[in-house]
């Protein structure tokens, strides 16, 4: 796991939702690491995808009665690892499969790389509250670099060219206040707005908005709130999982307050407002990840707009910060 930072390498990190665990073995991976993910007797189950036996991979076998069957070979192995069956002998072997954490939590099936994984924490509000209409998005892998899609998530800027008229108007600016809280647990940007949006789909989705706030939780977690008169209008948390140096793979929450709107009718709506959001963020990620090795390294200026790019960083490489608050106005 070099080349990661320590946070993250140390970290809890999504690997798939629960309902994609559905008798067959996932192949995923992780900072890496090949990893094959399956529903045992007892639970979501992670292990190294790699059989002990001939080094095939696990994620190309079968599930037989809660274990995993290896395809070469036929060598099956239990949720905790054990070899429970070699066919053709009379005992099973000693050898085991390796065995990571896992740990089901928001729908989704959490593990961790780190030698001693320090115990799991509670995911940040609204996820798993009461009194909310919330969905799971899984999206495809992304080529990008794990900080720089986390940061597209929180950048006030790039919305009025990359999404004009979609999320920000791409004409109209108006000025906010914005105060940046930094501590050792989070980075946040609130944004004092009070006006009504002019780009489509906040204007559709929210109405008059008071605030917005971008929130970064380490060690990969990164979420979007927005807040009306009368209270919270829609949450975005996105779980951002390193595959590897320039893949990241999203899995993002979107929450809503409940309402006379069935759930299922703003899901699909939200889903038909992002979609291009997302298409758009995925390939600008991807020409500035290409361009990044094309010169061979990453050369980063900070604008007076990249308020959280410092402590994100600092956070997802597990660097202590001391709690600060400042606060200055933008046009937006």
């Amino acid at each position: 796991m070099s080349g990661y930072p320590k946070a993250v390498a140390s970290g809890w990190h999504p690997v798939a939702t629960v309902r994609e665990l559905r008798g067959r073995p996932l192949a995923r991976r992780l900072m890496d690491t090949p990893l094959v993910v399956f529903r045992g007797r007892e639970g979501p189950v992670v292990f190294i995808d790699r059989c002990p036996h001939r080094n095939a991979p696990l994620s190309a076998g079968r599930l037989r009665g809660g274990e995993i069957e290896c395809r070469y070979h036929g060598w099956r192995f239990s949720g905790d690892g054990r070899c429970t069956l070699v066919p053709g002998a009379v005992t099973p072997s000693s050898h085991r499969a390796e065995r990571l954490p896992a740990v089901e939590c928001a729908g989704l099936v959490w593990t961790s790389l780190a030698e001693a994984p320090r115990a799991f924490q509670p995911l940040p509000h609204p996820l798993e509250a009461e009194g909310f209409d919330s969905f799971l998005w899984p999206v495809k892998p992304a080529r990008a670099a794990l900080v720089d899609a986390i940061e597209n998530l929180l950048d006030p800027a790039h919305p009025h060219f990359l999404h004009a008229g979609i999320v920000r108007s791409g004409r109209k600016r108006h000025p906010v206040d914005v105060t940046v809280r930094i501590d050792s647990t989070r980075a946040e940007a609130i944004y004092l707005e009070n006006a009504r949006p002019e780009a489509l789909m906040p204007r559709l989705l929210e109405g008059l908005r008071a605030t917005s706030v971008g929130r970064f939780f380490p060690p990969a977690t990164a979420q979007l709130a927005f807040e009306g008169p009368d209270g919270p209008r829609l949450a975005i948390t996105v779980f951002f999982s390193p595959e590897g140096p320039f893949s990241v793979r999203p899995f993002a929450h979107l929450a809503t307050p409940m309402g006379r709107a069935p759930a299922l009718l703003k899901e699909l709506v939200l889903r038909a407002f992002n979609a291009p959001v997302l298409a758009q963020d995925r390939a600008v990620l991807r020409q500035q990840a290409d361009n990044v090795e094309r010169f061979g390294a990453a050369r980063y200026a900070l604008g007076p707009l990249d308020f959280l790019r410092p402590a994100i960083q600092a956070l997802a490489d597990g660097k202590p910060l001391e709690p600060s608050e400042r606060t200055t106005r933008v046009s937006l």
